[in-house]
């Protein structure tokens, strides 16, 4: 009753607001581009769901890394395994973790046209200019595909004039941060960025066995370079380079779930080291095409190890515990290298079909080579008299081809066909010690747009897609013979929205409904060891017969006038299984980490004297943890602060995030893990408390 109630007040509130300010004109102009469209153009003339996140509020609503913007996207969530959001949901779709078998995410993740799904890790903010979240099957925009949607990270592109900037930041629990940018032209067509950052605090967990409150801990080191070169007329070449060192702690769990104190006498850590580049040529050929050549390169090396008993011999060796002998670790080395290559030609004046339809042709191939190591430790009275030590190595290969196409037909002034369709093959390569597996997919994948511009203000459009995933393997040697290789999935997205951008572009507002219908639906159960051993899980996928994921998307943004400006954004979702039943009976269940709404409200005053404060607050519905159980986390707001001044080439904020310390919580596991019976509980990690502190920033030309 409380969330129905809740939710229909949220979303009253939310339509409420967006038609009385339809018809409210007032004074203010934005130009953001969706640049991860088939040609760069506002996302209010693109009939797909969209949020576009500029730099504005990037910087004003974040302090390092992307998982401080995702409360402000509608039905995005992020699974918090590990100390970074490195795995997200769109739609209630994504993955939870990686501990076994092949990388192959829902949700696409782009920076600066490097292919980094399923390393989110990366995704620190300092210097980008831009965030495109594209929600529902992705496949012709870019060359990447993409099943529940794609998030594209834009850094700043090289100024036309000399620019610099220092920022320093001081919080709490031992925060600091500081960056620098410079940026100029090289000549009179060429320029150049480099922007270089290291943040750190000590997290928020205390740990009592060590007498240490760092073992949580980020540091984090970002350096971005950008080059463009102009070596011909109408002729472009962008270089780009990435390194991102994330050397964070990993020390977030407990058996009393106390939420700030941990046990652990071997804290674990959670690493990415990337190593990463672009290269991007735009030309055209006369008025006849466009050309694009996208090539891309990426080397993550990755480190996650934890301690899984979560104590330590005297924590264990207690009457409440059995006086047991217990201690287990595990560490997980990845290193992963990518290479990508993608071809577009797009049609110019002389080139469109009949006279007046727009085409876009291209081409798209990705390497991705994988090596994993894990080793296990284990001692305990039970199963490991004697320390044990369980070594396993993999590696895997697979090549992704795929061929693409659009079309847009304008029909008179006002109406647009947009076609779009991508045929992909996908093979792979998998051997470890014991097994080897080879699988191979065709796939298709597609889109229809039809959009009206009803007036210069309005355009109401209507959006199928079909997009997919490739199939997989089970790694358990107990998985049952016919359930060793699961099938591909395949999803139908319905959509169809409204989006109104005043003349003055003053307000910007939209509303879409969707529903997607998943067949053969990949659902993965974890399943802890009969014994009870923490870290002896099997991580088994079927296809669930068939899911279900509808919901509303909506979003508001209005300045009001010089001064003021109101935002809001609103996420509604119904996501369950239809027809599953191994491992266990999930028909008609919700899927996991998929909360039936999320919002943003807020407010930002800026003086012209360059005084500003801005103030947002963020909820998230319930939602189930996994698949493996039914325990849910609980429902949650939170309210986010910025007060400051700007002047001249200086500017100076002081920030809060979580100011209420609202307790919430981002991954929950339930199992056995307390000797000497090991009973199934429910543990969880808690998300960031409240955090408060400065920032400093310099600009000089």
């Amino acid at each position: 009753m409380r969330r129905n109630s809740k939710a229909r007040v949220i979303i009253g509130c939310y339509l409420a607001g967006f038609a009385i300010a339809a018809f409210i004109p007032t004074v203010w102009a934005t130009d953001e581009l969706v640049v991860s469209a088939f040609r760069e153009t506002g996302p209010e003339r693109l009939a797909a769901s969209i949020t576009v996140l500029d730099s504005e509020v990037i910087s004003q609503s974040t302090v390092q890394h992307f998982e401080e913007l995702i409360d402000l996207v509608p039905n995005l969530n992020y699974s918090g395994d590990g100390n970074r959001a490195r795995y997200l949901q769109i739609r209630g779709i994504g993955e939870l973790e990686q501990y076994q078998g092949a990388p192959n995410p829902s949700v696409g993740f782009i920076i600066d046209d490097i292919d980094l799904s399923g390393l989110g890790s990366a995704a620190t903010l300092f210097d980008v200019e831009q965030i495109d979240v594209l929600r529902g099957p992705q496949g012709t925009r870019h060359g990447a595909n993409a099943l529940a949607g794609l998030i594209y990270v834009k850094s700043t592109d090289p100024a036309d004039a000399f620019e610099s900037r220092i920022e320093a930041t001081v919080g709490s629990d031992d925060t600091t941060a500081l960056g620098g940018m410079l940026s100029g032209p090289i000549g009179n067509n060429s320029g150049y960025r480099l922007a270089v950052q290291k943040y750190e605090n000590d997290g928020f967990q205390r740990n009592i066995t060590l007498g240490r409150d760092d073992t949580n801990d980020n540091s984090e080191l970002t350096a971005r370079g950008k080059l463009r070169l102009q070596p011909g007329e109408n002729w472009q070449l962008d270089l780009t380079g990435l390194y991102v060192d994330i050397n964070d702690g990993y020390d977030a769990w407990a058996v009393d779930n106390n939420g700030s104190v941990t046990y652990a006498d071997k804290p674990g850590k959670d690493g990415q080291e990337t190593t990463a580049g672009s290269t991007r040529v735009t030309g055209e050929f006369g008025d006849f095409a466009t050309f694009v050549s996208i090539t891309s390169f990426a080397n993550t090396e990755s480190l996650f190890s934890f301690d899984a008993d979560w104590g330590s011999d005297a924590f264990w060796d207690t009457p409440q515990f059995g006086n047991s002998i217990y201690d287990y670790f595990s560490t997980t080395n990845r290193d992963r290298d990518t290479v990508s290559q993608e071809f577009r030609l797009v049609s110019g004046p002389a080139s469109k079909l009949f006279g007046y339809a727009d085409w876009l042709v291209g081409l798209y191939g990705l390497n991705l080579d994988e090596r994993i190591d894990v080793i296990d430790f284990g001692r305990d009275d039970f199963w490991c008299i004697v320390p044990c030590v369980t070594p396993f190595a993999s590696a895997f290969d697979s090549d992704s081809r795929a061929v693409f196409g659009e079309l847009g037909i304008p029909f008179g002034e006002s109406w647009q066909l947009d076609v779009g369709l991508r045929w992909g093959s996908w093979q792979a390569d998998y051997a470890d010690a014991s097994t080897t597996f080879s699988p191979d997919d065709d796939l298709w994948g597609g889109h229809v747009n039809l959009s009206f511009q009803t007036t210069d203000t309005t355009m109401i459009f209507g959006r199928i897609a079909r997009g997919y995933k490739a199939g997989g393997f089970n790694l358990d040697a107990s998985a049952p013979a016919d359930k060793i290789m699961y099938a591909k999935e395949t999803l139908w997205n319905y959509e169809a929205g409204v989006k109104y951008l005043s003349t003055d572009r003053s307000l910007r507002a939209d509303l879409v409904v969707f529903k997607m219908d998943r067949d053969d639906m990949q659902v993965k159960v974890p399943v802890q060891d009969a014994t009870g051993n923490p870290i002896a899980f099997s991580f088994l996928t079927d296809n669930a017969q068939e899911g279900r994921n509808q919901g509303i998307e909506a979003s508001v943004d209005w300045h009001v006038t010089e001064a003021w400006s109101l935002f809001g954004a609103f996420g509604l979702l119904d996501a369950d299984i239809k027809r599953f039943d191994y491992i266990r009976d999930l028909e008609g269940r919700d899927q996991a980490h998929a909360p039936a709404y999320n919002f943003a409200l807020g407010a930002q005053w800026q003086h012209e004297h360059g005084w500003f404060a801005r103030a947002d607050m963020t909820g998230k519905d319930e939602f189930f943890y996994d698949y493996s159980h039914d325990q849910k986390s609980t429902a949650y707001e939170q309210v986010n602060l910025r007060v400051g001044r700007e002047w001249g080439d200086w500017s100076f904020y002081l920030w809060g995030r979580n100011i209420f310390d609202e307790t919430y919580y981002v991954r929950g596991f339930y199992f056995g893990n307390e000797p000497p019976n090991f009973p199934n509980r429910l543990y969880t990690q808690a998300g960031d408390p409240r955090q408060v502190g400065v920032t400093l920033n310099w600009e000089f030309q």
